[in-house]
């Protein structure tokens, strides 16, 4: 992976990544907290795990849910750091049935009423990634990372330093 720039997308653009992002975005505002970025680096690795949560559906014991996991976070939040100069990296997933619209206020609306989920979606974030699957049954695997830029001259001799 590279270091990739981020998209700045206001309004949905069309998709269900971009339904939940406008979502998400809106209680952010409500919340006194600025809209997030959409990052294509962070994008590429919440699509991947949500591939990785339809692939291996059924198969996993976080909380009610035998669809959903956090299995891997700490690769994602390594490779944020390590390839895309993030910081303080956190992930919601959630699953649902639906489609559009629905399917887009079903996931955002279970995030908020979670409060973990919540904290992470009023964090002090610049940055967002959100993919989505949709598996042929109608099942949606939504994965949400958020992180912040590290803008820091240290951050870049840190990095340096790897290699």
């Amino acid at each position: 992976m590279s270091t990739s720039a981020p998209v700045s997308i206001s309004r949905s653009d069309g998709s269900l990544a971009g339904t939940i992002h406008s979502g998400v975005n809106s209680y952010r505002v409500s919340s006194g907290r600025e809209a997030l970025n959409r990052h294509s680096g962070l994008d590429r690795l919440a699509q991947q795990h949500s591939e990785f949560m339809r692939q291996n559906r059924g198969k996993f014991q976080l909380s009610k849910s035998a669809n959903i996991s956090h299995y891997g976070f700490s690769e994602r939040a390594l490779a944020a750091q390590r390839m895309m100069n993030m910081s303080n990296v956190a992930e919601n997933v959630a699953t649902c049935s639906g489609t559009g619209n629905r399917a887009a206020s079903t996931l955002v609306n279970a995030w908020i009423k979670s409060s973990g989920h919540k904290k992470n979606l009023q964090g002090k974030w610049d940055a967002t990634g959100i993919g989505v699957v949709v598996d042929s049954d109608g099942t949606v695997f939504a994965t949400q990372i958020f992180a912040s830029e590290n803008h820091s001259h240290m951050a870049m001799t840190d990095r340096m330093r790897q290699f």
